[in-house]
């Protein structure tokens, strides 16, 4: 069978998709689905999110449109139908962590917890913390997803949110990426709109803003084209001003529309930051096929000025025509352009000579303004034949994906290279240039790959479930269900002659070891071979205690029989000396007792502190005349 993958992105108005078979090591492109989902009604305007059950019908209708079956499957699913939680917690125990996170997920999200599945990703931090990164899906959702894989034969690779696909793209991307200060990856596509702020290299929250532009877009695409280049080339040249009057006034309301929704987002986008605590080393990204219109001035988001500088140069090397209005609406896939894209410098020179001369009947204003346009474009072009000629020719993707420098002044103050720029990597609309996809796939197009697999904040994935792989080998299960029979047979036969065999063998070890105990055990009065062997094995216990107390004698040290010993050597003949009390403690030494003289007195403390243990200590002694004798008491400091 080929080795065949697919990366689907299923938003609710806008399901694109993508192809990839593997060759060798790599993965290439060779197939993409583009476009707006067909809708049943024509009221858009009120029209809200699809239900499940619609939503599930559009993938259906997707996948049996490209014929999408008897492979493999990732989905990307949209930021609002995935709930994305950080929580933090005073242990770093993993074990510990998996078993309080369900209680605080309880305690966060409005629903049932038992209707949610989730994913968990634990880092530890400093000061014995740690942080739990969770994504959560309902179940419905994914039971859904599911049914429509199990009927057409597709394995679940991969379940994903297109927000954390969007930030693990930034994270493939940048290996290199500065681990200090936030990063705000915005998003504004055809289907949705989302900020993810990462905060130390961390995914720290996803913002998700609904807003009308898919909506206001099917609308568009049910009297207009399917081609993003098109919906560009008209929408970027529409004024702000521009009169609603004559023919083309349904197409003019969807641009104002859209314009109002941007400037709306703007404003959104502006208090998120404010709300965040946007300082100047904060990095900005802005992705999606709007990301172009907009602008950061440093204070607040801006919807930039229509028709845009750049307009009139995205049309020349885009080579779309407007959009034209008997364009039926459906799910398009787009061949591969056939124009020759030059490779070489010299060849983009040649381009760019050619470009210069064409089109004579230009304006005054724009003969002025041409000269120093494709200056700045004969640089761009220059650039990006070096970059071209240093990249790997062994690229996993079949298309090669020209990236174009901004037309727009960069940023005067750049961080260090292993920082991420704040410049918005979108900021001209010639970076959309040979973009297909209307959507969140457009930013991930060049690392499909990556998204096939599954990893720790994965919703799901799935083995081949046994149906399919019954539906898969029928013949090959018959034939080795049959070989299983035939082999289960032969071994259960083999199974139970060895059987009668040990049993015979079993019989013939008892007779002989019940020989051999009444000979080890003549005086036994037991009867059977069970008690002879308790009898046995009570001896034999006997005899290990016994041994043991003779060791435990043998290794026992007389450390105090041989201090008392040298003690007792005192008591020689020519100085006899009585004790009536003797102490010996970890501190102290004492010894009482009675003597006949001083001198012998004075010769006992001599001895005593010839003795090892009190060679170092510090010796009182204290004494009274008797009728006996010298009443004595010498006590010794051992420390």
């Amino acid at each position: 069978m080929e080795n065949v993958f697919y990366l689907i992105s299923a938003h609710s108005y806008c399901i694109e998709g993508i192809q990839l078979s593997k060759k060798s090591r790599n993965r290439l492109i060779t197939g993409e689905s583009i476009g707006f989902a067909a809708s049943d009604t024509t009221d858009f305007e009120e029209k809200s999110a699809a239900e499940p059950g619609q939503w599930s019908a559009m993938i259906a209708d997707f996948l049996d449109q490209q014929q999408w079956k008897d492979h493999s499957i990732s989905f990307l699913l949209p930021a609002e139908d995935v709930s994305f939680r950080k929580i933090t917690f005073p242990f770093q125990e993993r074990k510990k962590v998996e078993q309080a996170l369900p209680y605080e997920l309880e305690e966060e999200l409005m629903s049932d917890l038992s209707e949610c599945t989730y994913s968990v990703q634990v880092f530890t931090m400093p000061e014995q913390n740690s942080e739990a990164l969770v994504l959560l899906i309902g179940k419905e959702r994914l039971k859904q997803l599911q049914q429509l894989c199990l009927e057409r034969n597709l394995l679940i690779r991969n379940v994903d949110c297109s927000a954390h696909a969007l930030y693990r793209s930034m994270m493939s991307r940048d290996k290199n990426i500065s681990r200090t200060g936030d990063v705000f990856q915005i998003y504004l596509g055809g289907d949705e709109a989302f900020v993810n702020t990462i905060r130390d290299g961390r995914l720290d929250q996803i913002k998700i803003f609904p807003n009308r532009i898919p909506v206001i877009l099917q609308k568009h695409l049910s009297l207009a084209g399917n081609s993003l280049s098109a919906f560009l080339n008209s929408f970027v040249k529409h004024a702000d001003n521009a009169d609603l009057a004559g023919e083309d006034s349904e197409r003019i309301k969807s641009y104002t529309k859209l314009k109002q929704e941007l400037h709306w987002l703007c404003s959104q986008l502006t208090l998120h930051l404010r709300i965040k605590n946007y300082v100047s080393e904060s990095q900005i990204e802005i992705h999606g096929i709007f990301g172009p219109m907009i602008k950061w001035d440093g204070v607040v988001f801006k919807v930039r000025s229509f028709p845009l500088p750049e307009s009139e140069a995205f049309a020349e090397r885009s080579g779309e025509d407007n959009l034209t209005e008997d364009s039926s609406l459906s799910i398009n896939v787009y061949p591969k352009t056939d124009g020759k894209t030059p490779d070489t410098l010299e060849e983009l020179m040649e381009e760019a000579k050619h470009r210069e001369k064409s089109d004579e009947n230009t304006s005054i204003m724009e003969r002025l303004l041409t000269p120093l346009m494709y200056i700045r474009k004969l640089e761009e072009l220059m650039e990006e034949a070096k970059h071209r000629e240093k990249s790997d020719e062994n690229t996993s993707i079949d298309e090669h994906e020209t990236e174009i420098k901004s037309s727009e002044k960069p940023q005067k103050d750049q961080h260090s290279s292993s920082q991420l720029t704040s410049v918005n990597p979108q900021s001209s609309l010639l970076s959309l240039l040979e973009r297909k996809h209307w959507g969140v796939l457009g930013e991930l197009r060049n690392q499909a790959e990556l998204y096939v697999e599954s990893h720790q904040l994965s919703l799901y994935h799935e083995s081949t479930p046994w149906k399919r792989f019954l539906r898969r080998n029928r013949g090959a299960v018959a034939v080795a269900a049959g070989l299983m029979v035939i082999i289960s047979a032969g071994f259960f036969w083999q199974t139970s002659t060895k059987l009668d065999l040990l049993q015979q063998q079993i019989v013939e070890g008892d007779r002989l070891i019940q020989t051999e105990l009444r000979r080890v055990l003549p005086k036994t009065s037991a009867a059977g071979l069970k008690s002879m062997l308790l009898e046995l094995k009570e001896k034999i216990e006997q005899r290990k205690a016994y041994i043991e107390n003779s060791k435990k004698f043998e290794s026992r040290e007389y450390h105090h029989l041989s201090f008392l010993k040298n003690v007792s050597s005192l008591l020689s003949e020519d100085a006899p000396f009585q004790v009536d009390s003797l102490e010996y403690g970890p501190e102290r030494f004492s010894l009482s007792g009675t003597i006949d003289s001083y001198d012998r007195l004075q010769i006992l403390k001599t001895n005593l502190k010839s003795i090892e243990e009190f060679k170092s200590g510090n010796i009182v002694e204290s004494n009274r005349k008797s009728p006996d004798g010298i009443v004595y008491r010498i006590s010794i400091d051992l420390n």
